[in-house]
């Protein structure tokens, strides 16, 4: 189920691209800072690796469309789970946003701003307790797809770019029911949902 997932995202966005071949594209590089929001969990944010590509595709004089297909390291570091334990995450996602970008043509250097929504499959989900050394891999215990709502701002000097942006999930990652932490916690402890939260700096370059 999961590489089906994974193929039908990967189809709708090169179907999309395909559609703008005759448009400009732009490869981005740069960095995350993830975290995972819950009320009883307590953690400081991780960075990791982001790579994507996009299109663009114009809409009218100022709109355009980004159909947009990234890899993205999330998670979130030295976390405080239930006032009881504490530990490290990471997730490994494959990121399809689909925004609309209203841009501000000017002599030398053109700037933008978007909103969209990002449907994000996940590769893999890893936990581990603060001071071991390995990893569990909990992928299986985690949901496949997770929805989340894109905004931020570039600009584009030539072919270089600079963007920022925001990603706030509204669609469950886990509720962290591992088995790991059945000798940890009480079989009672509620175990409400965790959500995503990211912030992605990138250079790019336009085609």
């Amino acid at each position: 189920m999961r590489r089906l997932s994974i193929l039908a995202a990967v189809c709708l966005f090169a179907g999309g691209a395909a559609s703008a071949t005759s448009r400009e594209l732009v490869l981005h590089a740069g960095l995350t800072s993830a975290t995972v929001h819950q009320d009883d969990l307590y953690s400081d944010a991780r960075e990791g690796l982001a790579l994507g590509a996009g299109a663009r595709v114009p809409l009218g004089d100022d709109f355009s469309l980004q159909p947009e297909a990234w890899y993205l390291r999330k998670g979130f570091e030295g976390g405080t789970l239930w006032e009881s334990i504490d530990l490290d995450g990471r997730r490994h996602v494959l990121s399809f946003p689909v925004l609309v970008s209203y841009w501000l043509t000017a002599e030398r250097l053109d700037s933008r701003v978007f909103a969209g929504l990002a449907a994000d499959i996940l590769l893999k989900a890893e936990i581990r307790e603060l001071g071991a050394e390995s990893w569990a891999d909990v992928t299986d215990h985690d949901e496949t797809l997770s929805w989340s709502l894109v905004v931020g701002g570039g600009a584009r000097l030539g072919r270089v770019d600079l963007e920022v942006r925001y990603q706030h999930g509204f669609t469950r990652l886990t509720r962290f029911a591992y088995p790991e932490f059945d000798d940890l916690i009480s079989q009672m402890q509620e175990r409400a949902s965790a959500f995503d939260r990211t912030w992605i700096l990138t250079a790019g370059w336009w085609f």
